[in-house]
Formats: structure tokens, C-alpha cells, sequence
């Protein structure tokens, strides 16, 4: 399982037991990160943050990357810091003590979607300006390491169009799918796919479908209705084919969600209710059997794939043992309910991995400050605490107008924002909230205990990398600047961080 993310995506992996998340000052917590890149947020030319040093075995050097609430800093590689005796800890009024002995979940990384949107604005943009931007979000080296990247299987609000893989003419039905092709849009995106995954080679991809085709749908339109039953098997057959079609174009399928979002019917793009009887029916006798007769049986499912407030539907399935003997995990989005949802559903079911699969900002919250709290405290730091393995972005790229939408959200944000007109390239809030997390952890990485000590308003993550290099992401929510120490048991350093303010330390 070490060092493969398709493991972890495969049924039934093998799980150390994660903690829950217990508040704001005593939270044991799991996860972390650190970034990079000192201030260039919108400029067409945007120069990729550098390289972290590697961890000094014999001073133990400590690298600090910080981003400030006023966005003055963005990922800015402040100056390193030598850890002393672990004596000089004692007494502090406020501590961070990170200890590798209490180990959680593996951590798979953070990501985004290239969805359509994301591939046309990335494609329009000149070979070098392409290259430049893919890095910056892909590569651990020159970048912020985006590693997990959930896919759409067909049409979304963010495609270029409503067509699916196996479209008829005049909605003929085609149960042996012998009209299968995944046209223009996939092919583009596939392209940039497998430029991705020479950037970051621990690039792991989850495909997610939005609906069927019009055929196998009650209503005969990609646009609502729900699954006919006489086609839940050439579904589960359709889902497989699409993840075969990805992998002979050079992009690895680790793992899919059975729907987005089933419990919600879009009225303007393509979605699909499925019940949780549906969801069960499909996942543990249609798409798990389809998998494995396609020779994908390392492929993982990942159920559930909507919102917080839908944690009773993630009872019933994982309540099934058909169903939890298909799945890899269970998946949730950030758009309703709260992230504390997970904390009781991960103490019920400590074996049953979580990841958040989907969450977007957008012009509601123009602020900075708030953007980059929500992304750090709430989806970094509280959702790892709560035993998320991975934590995704929706669109990676969408214009200053939240565009090209197609029938849903009109002002969403992208991780990055590019102007087709004149090529600029601007990098908002959550790329540096991601970066702070995505460069410095590596695929595989151990969720350790990191406490704080005292009413600090210091809210933290901790993983140990496969390297036996350690990684702490610490927020300040408190009104006013902290001072702390932060140990590992054996040495440890002294750190001062501002209001608002986000840091990722690595030794």
C-alpha cells in the first residue's frame, strides 16, 4: 500500500484507525503541508514557487513557508530555523508537539478537476504559457503538487457540451454500446492529462459521472430523470469502458464514483438522481462485478459522492456488506451541511476511508483573508482531521467570469483563473491554501498527532512523509498574532505567527 495511491483506492484497504477531530486547541490532527511561492499572484508571467530543501538529517533545519491574511505573502519561503534541545520546550505557555507514534490515515494528497472548462482555457493558451501554468499546479518542484484529480466521465456543468460517450441518433438504445467513443472533449482533456502525469508522476486520477446517456435515462435526456433499471448493468458496462478508454490513452484510472451529487437533479445540466436502493443495487451488483470482468478489479469505488448532509445515505451503504466489500471509501462534497459531519460518521466506521471530492469558492466570498481560512481550517485541516485521504478542488481553471459554464454555476472560481483574451494567468486563494499542503506532502504520507497546547487559537495537521520527512501546517484563528514552540519530543524551535495567517513547517 506504501507508496501507490491505487491501493488505497481498491476495495477493503488496509487501514490504521484515524483520529477524530476534537476542536480548536487540543485537536489531534493528521495531515499538513507547506507551500511555496512568495508573492506573485496576478501576473500573466507567474513564477513558480522553488524547490523546499530537503530535510537536514544533522541540524535539523527547519523550512518555514508562509502566507499572511492580507495576502502580502503568498507561500513565501521565509527564512529556515534550527530546531534546539527538546529542554528549551519546557515551560512555554503554548506548544505544538508533533508525535509520530500515534499514526493515522495515509494521506493520498490534494487536487482539482480538469474539466472541460479547465482544458479549453488551459489549450488556448500558447505551448509555453500551457507548459508554464500545468506546472505550476501539477509539479512538486516548480509548483504547489496537485496529485489527486477527480474526472468527469461525460457531461457537467463545466463541459464543453451534453454529449456522453454513447450518444444515438434520435436516442436509439444501444445496450452492447457499440456506439462507445469519448469525442473531442475527452480527447483534449486526455492530452492534458498525460502532460500532467509526466509533471507529477504520482498523479492519481478518480472519474466521476454526471448521468448516463439520454437512453438509459426515465426521461430520455441527460438533464434529470434517473436510471431506467433494465440498464443498471449496461451502465455499470458503460462506466468500466470509460475507464478502459482512459487507460489505453495513457491515463491510469485509479479509481470512480459511481454519480455526482445522486440525490440532486440539476434543472439546467447534466445530473441524475439515484436513491440510496439505486446506489446499493449499482455499486455492490452491477459496477463492482463490471470492474473486475473488465480486468479493473484494482479500480476503487468510491461511494456516495454528495454532500455533508447526506451522511445518513453514507450510513445505509456502508451499512450493507455487499456494499462495503465493493467500496474503497466514501466520498463527500463541502457544499451543504459541515465537515464536522465526518467525525461521527469516521467514529462509527474507522475502517470506512473518507475524502472530500469536491468543494469550489467563488465570487459569494471575494475576500482573501476568509477564502484562505475556509480553505485551510475548514477543508485542510478539519477534514483531514476528520479522516479525509484526499481533498479535491472542482474546476483547476475557469475565466474571471466563472466561465465557460454550461447551464449551472455562473460565478464559481477556479483554483487558477485565465483570461482567454490576452492569456493572463491569475493564481487565487486556494491555490496557495493547496499549495501549502500539496508541495511538501507526498503521495503515501502518514497522518501523525499534532496538538496544541493551551488557548493558543492554533489550529494544526501533522504528517510524516514516506521519506521520514515531517510536515506541519499550523493556522492562527485566534484575533491576534501567536508565539509558540513546536516539538517533536526530542528537539524543537520557536515560532511567532500572525492573525489570520497560515504556516507549513518541514524538517
Amino acid at each position: 500500500m506504501k507508496g501507490d495511491m491505487t491501493s488505497t483506492l481498491v476495495r477493503n484497504p488496509a487501514r490504521a484507525p484515524r483520529p477524530r477531530y476534537r476542536g480548536r486547541f487540543t485537536f489531534a490532527l493528521l495531515c499538513l503541508v507547506i507551500g511555496l511561492v512568495a508573492g506573485c499572484s496576478h501576473a500573466t508571467q507567474h513564477s513558480p514557487p522553488p524547490a523546499p530543501n530537503a530535510p537536514s538529517t544533522a541540524a535539523k533545519v527547519v523550512q518555514v513557508w508562509l502566507t499572511t491574511a492580507d495576502g502580502n505573502r503568498k507561500l513565501f519561503h521565509s527564512s529556515p530555523v534550527t530546531m534546539t534541545s527538546h529542554a528549551s520546550a519546557r515551560g512555554a505557555d503554548h506548544t505544538v508537539t508533533v508525535d509520530d507514534s500515534r499514526r493515522y490515515q495515509q494521506f493520498w494528497g490534494v487536487g482539482a478537476s480538469l474539466t472541460g472548462a479547465s482544458a479549453q482555457l488551459i489549450s488556448g493558451l500558447s505551448q509555453a504559457q500551457r507548459l508554464h501554468t500545468l506546472t505550476s499546479l501539477f509539479s512538486r518542484s516548480d509548483g504547489i503538487g496537485l496529485s489527486v484529480l477527480r474526472q468527469p466521465i461525460g457531461p457537467n456543468d463545466f463541459s464543453t457540451g451534453n454529449g456522453t460517450y454513447d450518444d444515438t441518433s434520435a436516442g436509439t438504445a444501444d445496450p452492447g454500446l457499440q456506439h462507445f467513443a469519448l469525442g473531442p472533449e475527452a480527447m483534449s482533456t486526455l492530452a492534458l492529462l498525460r502532460q500532467v502525469r509526466q509533471l507529477n508522476p504520482a498523479a492519481t486520477v478518480v472519474a466521476s459521472a454526471w448521468s448516463g446517456p439520454a437512453w438509459m435515462k426515465s426521461n430520455g435526456s441527460v438533464i434529470g430523470g434517473t436510471l431506467k433499471g433494465e440498464y443498471y448493468n449496461v451502465y455499470a458496462k458503460y462506466l468500466a469502458r470509460a475507464v478502459q478508454a482512459y487507460n489505453a490513452a495513457g491515463v491510469s484510472v485509479a479509481g470512480i464514483t459511481v454519480q455526482n451529487e445522486p440525490s440532486f437533479s440539476p434543472a439546467g445540466y447534466a445530473g441524475m438522481t439515484l436513491s440510496v436502493d439505486q446506489q446499493r443495487e449499482l455499486i455492490a451488483r452491477h459496477v463492482r462485478p463490471a470492474l473486475t470482468a473488465a480486468g479493473l478489479g484494482q479500480v476503487g469505488i468510491w461511494a456516495l459522492d454528495d454532500n455533508y448532509d447526506r451522511i445518513a445515505d453514507a450510513e445505509q451503504l456502508v451499512a450493507d456488506s455487499a456494499v462495503r466489500s465493493a467500496i474503497a471509501g466514501v466520498a463527500f462534497h463541502c457544499y451543504h451541511g459541515d465537515v464536522s459531519a465526518l467525525q461521527g460518521f469516521h467514529a462509527k466506521h474507522p475502517d470506512v476511508p473518507l475524502a472530500i471530492s469536491e468543494c469550489s469558492g467563488g465570487d459569494w466570498s471575494p475576500n482573501f483573508r476568509d477564502n484562505l481560512r475556509y480553505d485551510v481550517e475548514t477543508l485542510l485541516i478539519h477534514g483531514i482531521g476528520n479522516g479525509a485521504s484526499w481533498v479535491s478542488k472542482w474546476n483547476a481553471a475557469l475565466d474571471p467570469s466563472g466561465g465557460p459554464a454550461n447551464g449551472g454555476c455562473t460565478n464559481c472560481r477556479g483554483v487558477i483563473s485565465i483570461d482567454p483574451h490576452n492569456g493572463t494567468v491569475s493564481y487565487n486563494e486556494a491555490y496557495y491554501a493547496f499549495g501549502h499542503l500539496g508541495k511538501f506532502v507526498i503521495p503515501g504520507a502518514q497522518v501523525v498527532s499534532a496538538t496544541a497546547a493551551g488557548n493558543t487559537g492554533l489550529e494544526t495537521v501533522a504528517l510524516r512523509n514516506p521519506d521520514g520527512s515531517h510536515v506541519l501546517l499550523v493556522f492562527n484563528s485566534a484575533a491576534q498574532d501567536g508565539t509558540f514552540r513546536v516539538t517533536d519530543g526530542v528537539s524543537s524551535f520557536a515560532a511567532t505567527l500572525q492573525a489570520g495567517s497560515v504556516a507549513t513547517y518541514t524538517w
